[in-house]
């Protein structure tokens, strides 16, 4: 058992692959982590050339810092945390480092889904705090207490009384794990291009699934109020639903970490 998972060997090698993803995502983390500062000077900058003198940023500009934010990192974390890994070097001390490959699968996945998106909301939250506390009326609440997030907490209390309950942190964090891991796949995969060539394989992929479904559904488009009639109640058309979802983002995972894990296993240099 000990060959396979050691915990105090985990914990080293965990505090190890911390260290070395800061060493090399670090600094880059610390630049997206400022995206609402870098938003609201150049807002406030183009606002003063064009005469328009200080103005209060707009909300969806403070979500756009946070969406710009997650992309960046979903994109490039794995290519620079773990793409070293297809290089000669960095290949061979991998497979040197005293640590089995369960372990090292398991800490790749703490980190990608876990560490990551902690220390980057962190940073979002603390720049945005920081501006909305010493910039209220140019920069105006955080981006917790705007009117969008307000109505969209309220909106979806409303829909949880009716009946409706859609568990949108959750489909977050999945949403966040199922990108991020499929683009470090692509990192431990590509020796060269490897974002470029992850979202070249994204796109072939979905052609060959639009064709599938193509081919099944024939030329017929999909009548909504068809397509719920064989439900005996909403109820029972968004439980459907919430199935296909789950059995989706479920299957998904586990291609993309039994992927990692294979690409893990075969490294050799």
């Amino acid at each position: 058992m000990n060959n396979i998972f050691d915990i105090k060997r985990f914990g080293n090698y965990l505090l190890y692959d911390l260290r070395r993803a800061k060493n090399n995502y670090g600094l880059s983390m610390l630049v997206v982590g400022l995206l609402p500062f870098i938003i609201f000077i150049i807002t406030e900058f183009i606002s003063l050339i064009i005469g328009k003198g200080v103005i209060l940023l707009p909300d969806f500009a403070k979500f756009l810092s946070f969406v710009i934010a997650c992309i960046i990192v979903i994109l490039g974390f794995g290519a620079k945390a773990y793409g070293e890994l297809t290089s000669k070097q960095a290949g061979s001390s991998f497979l040197m480092l005293p640590a089995s490959i369960p372990e090292k699968w398991l800490s790749l996945f703490l980190i990608t889904c876990v560490a990551a998106p902690v220390a980057l909301f962190a940073l979002l939250f603390l720049s945005d705090g920081v501006l909305g506390l010493f910039f209220p009326n140019s920069y105006g609440d955080s981006v917790l207490r705007t009117t969008f997030t307000r109505d969209l907490l309220e909106g979806m209390t409303t829909l949880r009384e009716e009946g409706v309950y859609i568990n949108l942190f959750g489909i977050l964090v999945i949403d966040w794990i199922t990108n991020i891991l499929t683009f470090t796949l692509g990192a431990i995969c590509f020796k060269k291009a490897k974002v470029a060539k992850t979202l070249l394989c994204l796109f072939a992929l979905g052609m060959i699934i639009s064709t599938l479904f193509a081919i099944l559904l024939g030329n017929g488009a999909v009548d909504p109020e068809q397509f719920f009639k064989r439900f005996d109640s909403p109820e029972r058309a968004i439980s459907s639903f919430n199935w296909y979802l789950n059995i989706t983002y479920i299957c998904t995972l586990a291609i993309l970490l039994g992927g990692i894990f294979y690409r893990l296993r075969t490294i050799k240099h």
